[in-house]
């Protein structure tokens, strides 16, 4: 399960309506403009379009119809047209911190860490209480093993929101992925604790377990994010990797043709299930292991690590 990339709430947007515009067709544009309405992405881009191209708003109000097109152009993944949309809203009112972080994402999800946490540490330098960059930032240092950076981060978003789990899975993710495998099961428990219907945490705890050789603790929370959901191929894919480490091939057989129902292309499912198959004696399992080799050479690492052969 990866961090998903979302914009919720990034964009606030105001009741003004611009002076100088009449007429139920701009009427009809400015409530595109601010999202009224269920309007998709594309009425959105048009309405604000629209008032962008009228000239009858300038400074922050301008800015606001660059930011709230930007979000639409987030929501359509047009990275680079969302982008170019922050910036210009930027110039116009450069100490909006929500629209420091909408551009962060855009950076983050075009694989731009560097200049996306620019954009958060100008987020979090104009709001020191915003989560959500914070969030975001402290993942990215996760992920560049800069780990005492990434738990400053996660330090500070529990300390603004100490009652919500997702803090505490951010934070478990940290410490696993630093080694650190007691810290992190003491955080997904609280996770837990906080919001029993938490699937990522329940996912990411199995894991730790799996990583510990515990592998029936392991499947047992991976049963139970499956049932909470929503189905994933990685949480199949990951219990079907703890059958197979216990000569469950049946099992694990069944979990990795769940995943790839859900992503026909996962390198892990098939090399897992071509050797559960291999375990049978059934020869098909030669194909599903070229196949994923096809798609990741190095796969076979991961099994062999992991002692599964």
């Amino acid at each position: 399960m990866h961090r998903a990339f979302v914009l919720s709430g990034a964009v606030a947007l105001m009741a003004t309506v611009a002076p100088g515009l009449t007429g139920a067709e701009s009427a009809q544009g400015l409530a595109w403009c601010k999202g009224e309405g269920n309007s998709t992405p594309e009425q959105q881009i048009s309405g604000c379009t629209a008032l962008i191209e009228s000239g009858v708003s300038q400074g922050r109000e301008l800015a606001l119809g660059y930011f709230r097109r930007a979000a639409a152009y987030l929501k359509q993944q047009d990275y680079d047209s969302a982008i170019h949309d922050f910036g210009e809203g930027l110039t116009l009112d450069p100490n909006n911190a929500t629209a420091f972080y909408g551009r962060g994402v855009a950076y983050e999800a075009k694989s731009d860490p560097d200049r996306a946490v620019l954009d958060y540490d100008a987020a979090i330098k104009l709001d020191p209480h915003h989560v959500k960059a914070l969030s975001n930032r402290g993942a990215i240092y996760a992920d560049q093993r800069a780990y005492e950076r990434a738990l400053e981060d996660n330090n500070r978003v529990i300390e603004l929101e100490p009652d919500q789990a997702r803090g505490f899975v951010d934070r478990g993710l940290t410490y696993a992925r630093r080694g650190d495998f007691e810290n992190a099961l003491g955080d997904f428990d609280q996770a837990i604790k906080l919001d029993a219907q938490s699937a990522v945490a329940f996912y990411n705890r199995g894991r730790v377990y799996f990583a510990k050789g515990e592998a029936e603790r392991a499947i047992q929370d991976f049963d139970a994010a499956i049932d909470i959901g929503p189905k994933t191929p990685g949480a199949y894919e990951e219990r079907g990797f703890a059958f197979l480490s216990q000569g469950q091939t049946d099992k694990a057989i069944a979990d990795y043709d769940a995943a790839l129902q859900l992503d026909a292309k996962r390198a892990t499912a098939l090399y897992g299930r071509g050797l559960a198959k291999r375990k049978k004696g059934n020869a098909s399992g030669e194909a599903d292991i070229a196949a994923a080799k096809a798609i990741k050479p190095d796969i076979a690492n991961v099994f062999d690590q992991a002692g599964v052969k």
